[in-house]
């Protein structure tokens, strides 16, 4: 697939009206914590059905077979699009499993949509491990976008560990894939995700949670810094209306 052909372009705007045709439902049609929980389900399941036909599509292409061994992701978008897309659909807001799946698919979203390489590829567009590929990622990125407009998710640097802890699991998860199933490159542990670069699961594990800590520490810093202007912009205009209210009354 050639990187930004016709094919590539129509269907980053595809997702771009999708995300836009989600977050105005999402704040406009829906009304109720009810029903938004029930829409943040629906990509919920919508995204674990979109990350299962990729694994249907892979194993096929692979000529691995349909055991479900072979059926589990080998890649940190794979699993986490699976993990993310159940958690939505069966779990509940602002669980710390939360704190590693938003920062590790919206990363590898953006990455898949707008630099598809890595994919599995074929000259036509619609190859399905691509296709499918692609379909995942940009649902789970929706889904991202939504569970933050929710308050599904937000920031914590309290939970700055459940991203060290998330892909130490990875890591475990991709040495018993290589060693049995032999699906080399297996959550980067004896590969790069990038080849010729030191992206490793432990640079990931040690960059990673670097850059999340300190995202998480400045929002949070950002956050508590505009509270207290808010509030202290509320105290003002209510010290201001009750002394145009107490001279009302003494000028009656």
């Amino acid at each position: 697939m050639e990187l930004y052909s016709t094919e590539h372009v129509i269907f980053i705007v595809l997702m771009f009206v999708c995300l836009a045709a989600a977050v105005l439902v999402f704040k406009l049609a829906l009304k109720t914590d009810k029903a938004r929980d029930i829409f943040i389900r629906c990509l919920g399941g919508l995204l674990t059905v979109t990350i299962i036909t990729n694994r249907i599509s892979l194993a096929a292409y692979n000529d691995k077979g349909f055991g479900a061994l072979n059926l589990i992701p080998n890649t940190y978008c794979g699993m986490t699009s699976l993990l993310l897309g159940l958690f939505a659909l069966f779990g509940k807001r602002n669980m710390n499993i939360f704190h590693f799946l938003v920062y590790v698919e919206i990363i590898g979203a953006i990455a898949a949509i707008f630099f598809p390489n890595f994919l599995g590829q074929n000259p036509s567009f619609f190859f399905l491990p691509t296709i499918t590929g692609m379909d995942h990622h940009a649902c789970g990125l929706i889904l991202c976008i939504i569970l933050i407009l929710g308050k599904w998710f937000e920031p914590s640097f309290k939970r700055w560990y459940v991203f060290p802890i998330g892909i130490s699991a990875y890591t475990l998860l991709g040495m018993f894939l290589i060693d049995p199933l032999g699906y080399t490159g297996s959550m980067s542990v004896d590969e790069p995700l990038v080849a010729g670069t030191p992206l490793k699961w432990w640079f990931v594990l040690l960059g990673g949670t670097a850059l999340v800590a300190a995202f998480s520490f400045v929002y949070n810093i950002v956050k508590a810094r505009l509270a207290k202007k808010k509030l202290g912009g509320t105290t003002i205009q209510a010290e201001t209306d009750e002394c145009a209210q107490t001279i009302e009354t003494q000028n009656n």
